[in-house]
């Protein structure tokens, strides 16, 4: 396992767990200019593919980080690569991760702006931490009376992702979109015998902290770990059982079981709401946004 995988898998994520992977070899990239080269044409790709979607006439959402404003009055949200509470060097690395606390910002500025009608979260991210994730839920849940929030999957929402998209008004999803994974890991290491330069590194926590490093190989400290992880869990599953307006046992019984669901078998366990393309997704927020802004124009 190397240092960057180390790093990474020594705290809880809800992401899926072949992802760690990944992000620790971006970690891993040497720094002889090639990284920062890599995060340009990564984030240059991301405009264009985001822009793309959007349409030409489409323009960023004032104050915004991520945000598209387009013509017709909604506002395209990405949810794109891993997440992370806030920006760091793994999303600039990345060039399409994406910072929880500027998509909140985003998310404010949008239910905030006169100009926007609809809302829709455009999806395609495996996941990633869980922090703050949950106030991020709240946040979604909460715009759902205010305005339309409809989240398009077009890739995965996986994790950590499909958490923030299960409080939208609908999830829709494409054919082949893989949506679930609900669930938290951890990946702990323990060192067993010296290393490449022959250490071995030694912990001793103080005499009243025995949790504080748990051994992942005993009874105790697996269920020290567990019971981490299932608190995340639990409120995981009470997000979604909210925004999907079932409950926690149906979400543990028919959502995947941590596993993914696709397409149609994720719209028949209920996980989302129907399968359709992202045209069709568009079509039906601008004229949610067209009417929002005639019934806005009316009230004055």
């Amino acid at each position: 396992m190397t240092a960057a995988l180390r790093a990474l898998s020594a705290e809880p994520w809800a992401i899926r767990p072949d992802y760690l992977h990944f992000m620790a070899g971006l970690a891993s990239l040497d720094r002889d200019g090639r990284t920062a080269r890599r995060s340009a044409e990564g984030e240059d790709w991301f405009r264009l593919d985001l822009q793309a979607a959007a349409g030409p006439t489409a323009q960023r959402l004032e104050g915004a980080r991520y945000t598209m404003l387009t013509s017709d009055g909604v506002a395209i949200v990405p949810i794109v690569g891993p997440i992370f509470p806030r920006a760091n060097m793994m999303t600039e690395m990345s060039g399409t991760g994406t910072s929880a606390a500027m998509l909140a910002r985003d998310l404010q500025i949008a239910r905030d702006s006169a100009e926007v009608g609809a809302v829709m979260l455009m999806v395609d991210s495996p996941g990633g931490s869980p922090t703050g994730i949950n106030a991020l839920a709240d946040q979604i849940y909460a715009m759902r009376g205010t305005k339309q929030v409809l989240a398009h999957v077009s890739g995965s929402a996986a994790s950590a992702a499909y958490w923030l998209v299960s409080s939208a008004n609908e999830i829709v999803v494409e054919k082949t979109s893989i949506v679930g994974s609900i669930g938290v890991v951890a990946a702990i290491s323990k060192q067993v015998e010296p290393d490449a330069n022959g250490e071995l590194a030694i912990e001793i926590v103080s005499s009243n902290a025995p949790n504080k490093r748990p051994d992942p190989q005993s009874e105790d400290g697996e269920a020290e770990i567990r019971a981490l992880l299932d608190s995340i869990e639990t409120q995981f599953i009470t997000d979604v059982a909210r925004g999907r307006k079932t409950t926690a046992a149906k979400v543990k019984s028919d959502f995947g079981g941590g596993g993914s669901k696709v397409g149609a078998a994720a719209v028949a366990a209920g996980m989302a709401d129907r399968v359709q393309t992202y045209e069709r997704s568009y079509s039906q927020l601008a004229r949610t946004a067209a009417n929002e802004r005639a019934a806005r124009l009316s009230r004055r």
